[in-house]
């Protein structure tokens, strides 16, 4: 009781504020109670922390409104890439086509294998991107973003599958071309060409297996594909003769030689010097009889007789 008397004896006294100027102004003097003194100090701290919430508040606004903005041109030069790799994809698929036209590979165009769809964009990622270039940043999710750099992302792994095809396709072509024969055994004159013709010994008709092409003697013999020798010796009706194996069913026969430069199991390289023309074996004169087989089966080696050696 006796610290509450003594609490409403001071909350009873005064406080005198004097403000005393520097000139003629006579002082002024301001007198309060204890008690208003003290809600004026409580309103007063309670209005700073007001204001300095509302103040926060107002910066918080305005930063976040600013990292949208910086958000908004970091999405609309992010949809502008997207729409330049599609360009350049679309360009690629384009040239893609046309290389397997030119190979004659079956063209196809790049499927997505999870269904995302072909060719291109569909008319909604299409809507999508039409939106984020016109600057319509709202009306966009975060969703379409994602599903657009997916999409190019899986058209991306479409066309370097096919660039691999092309390239495997172009490597198995340039096998093929080292091991089919496709030049002049030698240089000479076609004095029999492949098929039915009349034995220039016995006078009977039959079919020859290859064609003779006839030169001066020692008149070199080239491999017309690269191949390993598979016989090379001397065999009758032939004379000297050799074979060699060039692979992809591809085989060539080289006979009436008067020598031969290889021997069996070697590999030979196309357009290698192999033998020297001749007359060996059951010959009328200096030439020499060259088969091509396909498969087992002499085929007709005009059909391979594209150029001749430099």
């Amino acid at each position: 009781m006796k610290y509450l008397n003594i609490i409403l004896k001071e909350l009873k006294r005064k406080i005198t504020i004097i403000l005393i100027h520097h000139g003629r102004v006579k002082p002024m003097r301001f007198s309060f109670s204890l008690p208003f003194l003290l809600v004026l100090i409580g309103c007063w701290t309670i209005f700073t922390l007001w204001a300095g919430f509302v103040s926060g508040q107002h910066i918080d606004y305005w930063k976040v409104k600013a990292d949208n903005k910086i958000m908004k041109v970091r999405m609309l030069f992010f949809a502008e890439q997207i729409q330049k790799s599609r360009e350049m994809l679309s360009q690629i698929k384009e040239n893609d086509d046309h290389i397997r036209t030119l190979l004659a590979m079956k063209s196809k165009r790049m499927i997505i294998e999870n269904g995302l769809g072909s060719g291109g964009p569909t008319p909604i990622e299409s809507s999508a991107l039409s939106t984020l270039l016109s600057g319509n940043m709202n009306s966009i999710s975060d969703a379409n973003i994602a599903q657009q750099s997916f999409d190019l992302l899986e058209e991306y792994k479409a066309s370097m599958k096919s660039y691999s095809e092309v390239v495997q396709h172009i490597s198995i072509q340039r096998e093929k071309v080292k091991y089919t024969p496709s030049i002049w055994p030698c240089r000479g004159i076609i004095t029999s060409p492949f098929g039915f013709r009349l034995h220039p010994l016995f006078r009977n008709k039959f079919f020859h297996t290859g064609m003779d092409i006839a030169n001066v003697p020692n008149t070199p013999v080239f491999s017309t594909a690269d191949g390993v020798v598979i016989f090379a010796g001397w065999q009758e009706g032939y004379g000297y003769v050799m074979s060699v194996e060039h692979g992809y069913k591809y085989r060539t026969v080289y006979a009436h030689l008067s020598k031969i430069l290889v021997r069996k199991g070697q590999f030979v390289s196309k357009g290698q010097k192999i033998a020297r023309m001749g007359n060996t074996g059951r010959s009328t004169g200096t030439h020499l009889h060259y088969e091509v087989h396909y498969n087992g089966r002499p085929v007709n080696p005009m059909k391979y007789l594209n150029s001749y050696l430099n």
